[in-house]
């Protein structure tokens, strides 16, 4: 007998198959990233609402199936509370890349409680705010962090030494995070304000996100060093990343 399964989960990525049905891959509170196969979803508005689509949040019934890859996804009843991402581009944007990159870094069937919440809080801020820098790169250090894949940034990766000041540091993202200049050969050099700027995204929960505020440079550089974190983890282009870039020239 298949085992029913019950969790609030929020979609991550859909593809067709078939004529009518979908490949549906989300992150359940309970399952963690699975995927499942929703047999009539792209026909059945009644059993899936909301057309399956990634960042709908709601509580989501599956079932295990013995020797298959795929759960079974037998219906979802979408909560419907977050209507201003879809009607800002930028908003959709980031939410668009937060989902995509909860499903490119959590490991498979393995619950994540803590992203879950993460994601949802998010989306949740970013429905009612507005989509800022400031806010993504939380979410990003966050996640990492969640993830137990966050980097060193108040403390040399390689000896530990904690009284980093207003020095600058090397900056080594396949090696850990930050590095002191008597540990920093072949590092790449990271200024102090960049480095300070990145404490404190990093030690901020996604309501203090909404008073941070960084210049354009210090914004610039904290970007292309959690992107060049993200690539650590992240193999392959993030697409939601890419479209990004595209519209509003590095978010």
């Amino acid at each position: 007998m298949r085992h029913l399964i019950a969790t609030p989960a929020i979609l991550l990525r859909r593809v067709a198959y078939g004529e009518a049905d979908l490949i549906v891959t989300l992150l359940g509170l309970d399952t963690g990233r699975a995927s499942a196969l929703a047999r009539g979803a792209r026909k059945s508005s009644r059993r899936f609402p909301g057309g399956l689509e990634p960042g709908l949040a709601g509580e989501a019934r599956l079932r295990d199936r013995p020797g298959a890859e795929l759960m079974a996804f037998e219906s979802f009843d979408a909560r419907g509370d977050r209507p201003g991402l879809a009607g800002d581009l930028a908003k959709a944007a980031h939410a668009a890349y937060a989902v995509e990159l909860c499903d490119r870094l959590c490991p498979p069937r393995q619950p994540e409680k803590a992203v879950f919440a993460w994601l949802d809080e998010f989306l949740s801020r970013l429905d009612k705010g507005t989509a800022t820098a400031e806010r993504l790169r939380v979410f990003e250090l966050g996640l990492l962090r969640a993830l137990g894949l966050g980097p060193s940034l108040g403390r040399c990766a390689q000896c530990g030494r904690e009284e980093l000041g207003d020095a600058d540091v090397g900056w080594r993202p396949e090696a850990g995070g930050v590095f002191c200049l008597d540990c920093a050969k072949a590092t790449e050099r990271m200024s102090a304000g960049t480095r300070q700027a990145l404490v404190k995204l990093d030690s901020a929960s996604l309501p203090d996100a909404e008073a941070l505020q960084l210049d354009r440079a210090t914004a610039a550089a904290c970007r292309r060093a959690v992107l060049a974190l993200l690539r650590e983890h992240v193999h392959g282009p993030l697409r939601s990343l890419e479209f990004m870039e595209k519209m509003s020239g590095s978010r």
